[in-house]
This record gives structure tokens, C-alpha cells and sequence, in this order.
């Protein structure tokens, strides 16, 4: 029940903060609206994406999407996937592999359902947990390369805001021979603009989103490796209660901890 609580009040405090961030962005486009300038937007932006959709393939692209999606939305929690493997091994020693496939399939995490239809086929344990192992890392690797994009943009609008001070500058010089406000006042507000708008893109866009993703990919590690131990026990038909009691050792484990746990079974694997 305490866990319970703990996690109903860490999903709150999780939504309160982002209602804060929308207010906040809500506030900062309405005092935006004086800084608009689409030339500037093109040139920082537009080139930006541009140079992404070049860089990155459209597959990458649409993963990099797919994961930032997932890292906004709140995961299973521990104790549901502890539940949800605990249910399982009960229904495999009570009613076989006929009733623990058809509970499988209900599942609502992909994992937990392919390594369960893994376990029904593979008689040979070592074979199972390096097959579950390879798929953890594969999913890993894909939201690594998926921060890799995230990244590489937010290098990519500062480098586009410098660009446009630059050819702001150039029509600022150009018309030098005038000094007007008039005629020096396009270039002044593309050099001023561009660096703003990347600035703020870099460091109120994206880098949240990556360091949302980072925490994201090194939660997702840790579950996947709880999963992986919960469905070899499974496996084992171990007992329910012993399931959960081995299981609760990642309930408060930090999430860096998941990268390390996967690459330590695979050495063993190994």
C-alpha cells in the first residue's frame, strides 16, 4: 500500500510539473509573439530540420519520434510488472503452458509477452536468456540512436542561429552607406533573432527532451533486465511468492543501474 501510495504521488508530482511547463511555455509564447520573424524562424529552424531529415533516415526519424512519445508518458511501474510476472508463473504451475500462453497474450507489454512466448519454446534456459538479452539491447541501441537525433539537433539550432547572425550581419553591412533605421533594421533583427531562436530551441526544447529520454532509456534497462530474471524464473516454474521476493531487489534500484545490469548478463552470457 505504501508503494502504491509513493507511486500515485510520484505520477502526480509528474503532472504537475508538466501543467508547469505548459503554463510556462503558454506564458513565454505570449510575450513571444512581439519576437516573431519568419525569415528568422526559416533559416533556424527550417535549416535545422532540414539538415536532420538529411543527416537521418526516415526510419531513424519516425523512431526518434516513437521514443520521445514514450519517455512523455508514464511507464509500468515496478510493482505492476512484478504482478503481472507474479500472475503468470501462478498461472503456468496451476494450468500449464496452454493457460500461461493465452494469459501472455493478454499482456499489455510487448516484452513481457514475447519473452513468455520465447520461454513456451525454448527448453534451454542459457538459449532463452541470451535471445531475451539480445532483444534488450537491440531496444537499447534504438533508443540510444533515438537521443543521437535529439541530440545532433540541439548542436544543430545554435549552429543555425550563428548562420543567421551572420547573414544578418552581411545585409546590416550592405547597407551601411544608408544607416536608416529602415534599412539597417532587417538585418539587425535577423542577426538578433536567428541567435535567439536557437538558443531557445537548443535549451528549452530539446535539451529537456533529451535529459527526459536519458532518464527514460536508463529506466527502460533496468525493467527490461527485472523482466528478463522474472520470465527465466518463470521458466523455472518457481514459486510466485519467491518470484516477487527476488524481484523486489530492483524495486528502488537507481536507473543507472540498468545499463550495467545488461551488459554484466551479457558478459556472463557470454
Amino acid at each position: 500500500m505504501r508503494a502504491r501510495s509513493m507511486l500515485r504521488t510520484a505520477r502526480t508530482t509528474g503532472r504537475v510539473g508538466v501543467g508547469l511547463v505548459l503554463a510556462a511555455a503558454v506564458a513565454v509564447v505570449s510575450v513571444a509573439t512581439g519576437f516573431m520573424d519568419p525569415v528568422s524562424l526559416l533559416i533556424t529552424v527550417g535549416g535545422a530540420l532540414a539538415v536532420t531529415c538529411v543527416t537521418f533516415s526516415r526510419a531513424r526519424l519516425s523512431s526518434a519520434w516513437r521514443h520521445v512519445a514514450a519517455a512523455l508518458d508514464d511507464d509500468a511501474s515496478p510493482e505492476e510488472v512484478i504482478a503481472a510476472l507474479k500472475q503468470l508463473a501462478r498461472i503456468h504451475r496451476t494450468g500449464g503452458a496452454p493457460a500461461l500462453e493465452r494469459a501472455a497474450a493478454a499482456e499489455a507489454d510487448p516484452f513481457v509477452r514475447q519473452g513468455i512466448a520465447l520461454a513456451l519454446e525454448c527448453q534451454d534456459e542459457d538459449e532463452l536468456a541470451d535471445v531475451l538479452l539480445a532483444d534488450a539491447r537491440r531496444t537499447a541501441a534504438e533508443g540510444e540512436a533515438a537521443r543521437h537525433v535529439l541530440v545532433t539537433l540541439g548542436k544543430l539550432f545554435p549552429a543555425f542561429g550563428l548562420i543567421g547572425t551572420l547573414i544578418g550581419l552581411v545585409l546590416l553591412f550592405r547597407h551601411l552607406v544608408d544607416p536608416s533605421l529602415t534599412s539597417i533594421g532587417p538585418g539587425l533583427g535577423i542577426a538578433v533573432l536567428t541567435t535567439l531562436y536557437g538558443a531557445v530551441f537548443a535549451n528549452v526544447v530539446i535539451l529537456p527532451l533529451s535529459t527526459k529520454l536519458h532518464a527514460h532509456l536508463a529506466g527502460q534497462s533496468l525493467r527490461s533486465q527485472m523482466i528478463i530474471d522474472g520470465i527465466l524464473l518463470v521458466h523455472r516454474r518457481e514459486y510466485p511468492t519467491r518470484i516477487e521476493r527476488l524481484l523486489r531487489g530492483y524495486v528502488g534500484t537507481p536507473a543507472a543501474e540498468g545499463p550495467r545490469r545488461v551488459a554484466g548478463l551479457a558478459q556472463h552470457a557470454a
